[in-house]
């Protein structure tokens, strides 16, 4: 009883010495909306008010601050109970809104209202592009909210994965589409198959896949992504097939053998806070030639440049794997532009076939069209609410005209003609001042007609399928029989075939 007196009273005290914030973020007609906020002390204690929404499951870091962390997602007023002294607070409400970020005191009498007028600096939708996150691990119900805290228009909530299933002894939804509002969407009949040789992602299944199997290898990724494509019914329809990062072991075998719609570049190595600058399950690259953050991002590009010069000019896709990594919903994301009436269709339609870039930060806006005498005539538009660092053209893989942006712009505009005639494909890519991770867009490729060699491309993917090769060869418990190694060797072999056609 005593022990309880003590505790009850430790506990008043600890209330009598505490202050209060109260926190709102309004839109331009004054009404609370959902965002998402950071409060946390001098020391970097972070504070959030009880029962808050936030992401229980990232609980690691790549590096940098580990503020997403402790950030909640809140609408109307959030209410926290502070000890007194100096705080930051920050609020957001995704790429296209102001940040903001303040210093506030806290006393011990009466509560400090911080409303917070969040105003957007740019509205794509208004513009005709249209936002997705293509790798979600919320909870559907949060996401719901999610989509709104950081204004996105469509959230790929991945319900199975591997062993786990959402909607196990029971049969898919009839549509994979949950509309929360005319922008807001989220979709639910998604799968990932992530095992030893990679993470291939399924949109939008018709029935389910049987992917709670017990090797790592075998059976190959190949099974589940043919099983997916058969269930189309038209031959570019749903299910839409992604691949999650461009340095997973197999990669090179699908791309060879049953190529995506669509392959990772902002993948959920790139935080808010940090990147992870490592291929984890995947292979290594040669750190000595591509070192730290930047070295990371240049060997994926690398990776996908080296496919496109191959003429597999598949677009890039982007995903957060918040609910997995330390990241919000949306962060890394595709912008496609919709020439037709948004619905779930048009938009894949879209991606397929209309501009889109991927962004965590800026929005890039290219296009660029062939002329006689080997020109090619570029525009490129980049903003961001960061200042940018500097504007690339690329064309297969080679950096042909790079702009500095002068200190602390926020936009850059320019219409060139560079030389043509040897490229095949031509895109833009940006980057924006972070001293804590790598903040970037990049476009689509743009088909030139100059006749590229791609020799040393295949030469490059050649190697790497010898090591695969080699390596599961001399690796005793990659198989579980002879037999299911033989059948993964086929199908390397196969994809070795294709890459030795291109000499």
């Amino acid at each position: 009883m005593l022990t309880r007196l003590i505790l009850s009273a430790l506990v008043a005290i600890a209330c009598a010495a505490a202050g209060e914030l109260r926190l709102r973020v309004v839109d331009l007609d004054e009404q609370p909306v959902w965002a998402r906020f950071e409060v946390r002390d001098a020391d970097g204690q972070m504070y959030r008010p009880v029962g808050a929404m936030r992401d229980v499951t990232a609980t690691s870091r790549a590096g940098g601050e580990p503020w997403y962390i402790g950030s909640f997602v809140a609408k109307d007023d959030a209410l926290l109970e502070l000890p007194p002294g100096r705080y930051t607070v920050v609020a957001e409400r995704g790429p296209e809104f102001q940040r903001y970020e303040h210093e506030i005191e806290i006393g011990l009498k009466g509560a400090v209202d911080l409303v917070i007028p969040l105003r957007p600096w740019i509205r794509m939708n208004e513009k005709g592009w249209w936002s997705a996150d293509f790798h979600v691990h919320r909870r559907p119900e949060d996401v719901e909210k999610l989509l709104f805290a950081e204004d996105l228009n469509l959230a790929v909530v991945f319900t199975m994965w591997n062993k786990r299933d959402l909607f196990e002894g029971e049969e898919l939804p009839k549509s994979p589409l949950r509309k929360i509002d005319d922008t807001h969407w989220l979709t639910l009949n998604n799968a990932e198959d992530e095992r030893g040789g990679g993470a291939w992602m399924f949109h939008n299944l018709r029935a389910k896949l049987p992917l709670g199997v017990e090797g790592r290898w075998h059976p190959a990724g190949l099974r589940f992504i043919s099983e997916a494509k058969r269930q189309r019914y038209v031959p570019l329809g749903f299910p839409w097939f992604d691949v999650e990062k461009p340095f997973w072991w197999e990669v090179p075998v699908v791309m060879a053998l049953s190529p995506p719609d669509s392959i990772g570049l902002l993948h959920n190595h790139f935080n808010q806070y940090g990147v992870h600058a490592e291929e984890a399950w995947g292979r290594p690259r040669d750190r000595e030639t591509y070192p730290g953050n930047q070295g990371f991002v240049d060997s994926s590009l690398e990776l996908i440049y080296r496919y496109w010069n191959l003429g597999l000019t598949i677009p890039f896709s982007a995903g957060s794997a918040s609910g997995v990594l330390p990241n919000p919903v949306g962060y890394n994301r595709v912008y496609v532009k919709l020439n037709e009436p948004p619905t779930l269709e048009a938009f894949y339609r879209g991606f397929r076939q209309n501009e889109s870039f991927v962004t965590n930060g800026p929005m890039l806006f290219f296009d660029a069209v062939e002329l006689p005498g080997n020109q090619v005539r570029i525009w490129v538009d980049a903003q961001s609410r960061e200042p940018l660092d500097r504007i690339e053209i690329v064309a297969n893989g080679e950096v042909v005209q790079t702009f500095e942006a002068p200190e602390g712009k926020m936009s850059f505009s320019t219409e060139l003609t560079v030389g043509g005639g040897l490229h095949s494909w031509i895109a833009a890519r940006c980057y924006t001042k972070n001293d804590s991770t790598i903040r970037m867009a990049h476009s689509r490729a743009i088909t030139l007609q100059g006749a590229w060699g791609p020799q040393a491309d295949a030469v490059f993917f050649i190697r790497w399928i010898d090591e695969l090769i080699e390596e599961s060869l001399k690796d005793p418990e990659r198989f579980g029989s002879e037999a299911e190694r033989n059948q993964v060797l086929s199908l390397y072999e196969q994809a070795r075939g294709f890459y030795e056609s291109k000499l």
